[in-house]
């Protein structure tokens, strides 16, 4: 994959606040050819969610609970129950 192509998937899976930020980035770096360099706020990354979408890929993700997720469960309490703590 190229890096044009990688870009792009990229730009595909990336939240608007994302996309924001790197559109100004990209409008502030052409508007000031000058200057050496264009640094971005790291807390402006921040709030885009690039930290969030990095580290938390499961975010976003819907959340599934079972229908007999607080079903009791006897037989496991009768199991703990029988577990012998002497240390060995």
């Amino acid at each position: 994959m190229t890096v044009r192509e990688e870009l792009i998937h990229e730009i595909d899976r990336a939240s608007d606040d994302v996309l924001q930020v790197l559109l100004s980035f990209l409008r502030q770096t052409r508007l000031s050819h000058s200057e050496p360099s264009v640094s971005i706020d790291s807390a402006e990354i921040s709030t885009a969610g690039l930290t969030a979408q990095k580290h938390y890929p499961l975010r976003g993700m819907p959340l599934v609970i079972a229908e007999d997720f607080d079903e009791p469960m006897p037989d496991l309490w009768d199991a703990i129950s029988q577990i012998n703590y002497s240390g060995n």
